[in-house]
């Protein structure tokens, strides 16, 4: 059996072109030793010829035609390492796409590897992930998109593997390789300073491994990078001094220049995933039903603006959620080309009191959403699906189907927190249905996450 994949989704290409045209004006480099280490060893490195400036400009382009909010400024991770045996210091950009899972994230960020290594001459990639379990899933989708990629693009000379403490050889080919070399790396691999990769084996002539790959100037692929964020993670990233890092997940913490985002609500409406059930508690005729969040509050000089999430009616006839900025007196029915949002104009933002108030009275405080009864929604959507799995496990367990049900958020923190409501109304509704099904004995929720945690630090450790 053979997949096909489609290589013309829409949304798909646009996620690969907001990235490669991050660096639109690079030439295309060839491949060249370009550094010598203290053992005599070189590298063929990676090399970005563009200014900050330019990049910025390129990303405030992006983000204008995407209808995200404008950077003012690079977003960069600074580090200080060693090479060889010289100390240095630097810092790199870190660029974020936002897509919902099940749109093939995985699948985007590979082509966008080879995208920026036809474009560019880019050619050194390393995957972060953070476990085994999203490790063994990257290298699947590689092995099994490389036909179709490599005829995609010409048959280009690609190779991917894991980084293995045991076969060190790997990375000295990926120092001194002319071709597209995909390493993929366990923040754990390399986050600790015991770990292997900062030793000095005799199979690398006292060369460090961590410094073939330093000389490389690695772009890195963070999968899932919200489980990075510690300082020591931060720390590992920085240690091998890359180019640039590009940030893939649905959930992201920090969002460093978002150069695209799918949402869950752009999803659903393109239809990109195979089934959504909802449950919502709406009032129908309410004219508060229209969705607006404030996102940002931002004083400049003598300007007052304020950043609102909307629904935007897009040019190809979809409507989108989408970052808006607003001045007072400006009409968010102009802002969205929607007639639903009529009455929404900005009467005033006031940064003391952090809310926005329109001329139809509504006023919102920073954080603050509105478009339905969010608490009522959550709970009746977050019950409705915890009860559906319970009966369909019960169903399906003797047939030896594993069910699975995800939850889309709208914020890491409203389940990351320890007060977050989504945790909370999680907890509490797992709690009473579990005690009505005898399969689940009225095992609670603090106990399911006990065993998953403990779980998941038996498998770190294998």
């Amino acid at each position: 059996m053979e997949f096909k994949f489609d290589a013309n989704q829409q949304y798909q290409l646009e996620a690969i072109e907001a990235v490669a045209n991050l660096f639109e004006g690079q030439i295309r480099v060839e491949p060249k030793v370009e550094l010598e280490l203290g053992s005599g060893l070189a590298a063929v490195a990676n090399r970005l010829d563009l200014s900050d400036a330019q990049i910025l400009e390129n990303l405030q382009k992006i983000q204008a035609e995407n209808g995200l909010e404008v950077d003012s400024k690079l977003e960069t991770i600074k580090y200080e390492t060693k090479i060889a045996s010289k100390k240095i210091k630097g810092a790199f950009p870190n660029f974020t796409v936002e897509m919902e899972t099940g749109t093939g994230k995985t699948y985007v960020y590979i082509r966008t590897m080879l995208e920026l290594f036809k474009r560019y001459g880019m050619r050194k990639f390393i995957v972060v992930v953070p476990s085994i379990a999203i490790r063994e899933g990257v290298l699947k989708t590689l092995k099994i998109t490389e036909k179709h990629l490599k005829d995609l693009y010409g048959n280009p000379p690609y190779r991917n593997y894991v980084y293995d403490s045991a076969k060190l050889s790997q990375v000295r080919q990926f120092a001194l390789s002319s071709g597209v070399e995909i390493m993929v790396m366990t923040i754990d691999s390399f986050k600790r300073a015991e770990n292997i990769i900062y030793s000095t084996p005799d199979r690398l002539q006292g060369e460090k491994p961590v410094h073939l790959i330093q000389a490389t100037k690695p772009i890195l692929i963070l999968d899932e990078p919200q489980n990075m964020e510690s300082e020591k993670s931060v720390e590992a990233l920085g240690a091998l001094c890359p180019l640039f890092a590009l940030r893939y997940s649905a959930t992201h913490k920090n969002k460093y220049n978002l150069a695209y985002r799918l949402t869950p609500y752009d999803a659903y409406r393109q239809r990109l995933v195979k089934k959504i059930e909802v449950a919502s508690v709406v009032t129908q005729d309410d004219p508060n039903q229209v969705f607006i969040r404030v996102e940002r509050i931002t004083t400049r000089k003598r300007t007052v603006t304020a950043t609102l999430a909307v629904h935007k009616l897009m040019k190809n006839g979809t409507v989108r959620e989408k970052a808006v900025a607003v001045l007072p007196g400006e009409d968010l029915r102009e802002k969205t080309n929607r007639p639903e949002y009529e009455g929404f104009v900005v009467e005033e933002i006031n940064p003391g009191g952090k809310f926005i108030r329109f001329a139809n009275g509504i006023e919102l405080q920073l954080g603050e959403s509105q478009g339905t009864d969010r608490e009522a929604t959550f709970d009746a959507q977050i019950r409705y699906t915890i009860e559906e799995h319970i009966r369909r496990q019960e169903r399906l367990k003797d047939k030896g189907v594993k069910v699975l049900s995800l939850f889309f958020i709208d914020r890491v923190d409203n389940y990351a927190a320890e007060d977050g409501i989504i945790r909370a109304l999680f907890d509490k509704n797992f709690t009473e249905l579990s005690a009505k099904y005898k399969g689940w004995n009225g095992t609670d929720a603090a106990q399911v996450q006990a065993a998953y945690f403990a779980q998941k630090k038996r498998r770190s450790g294998e």
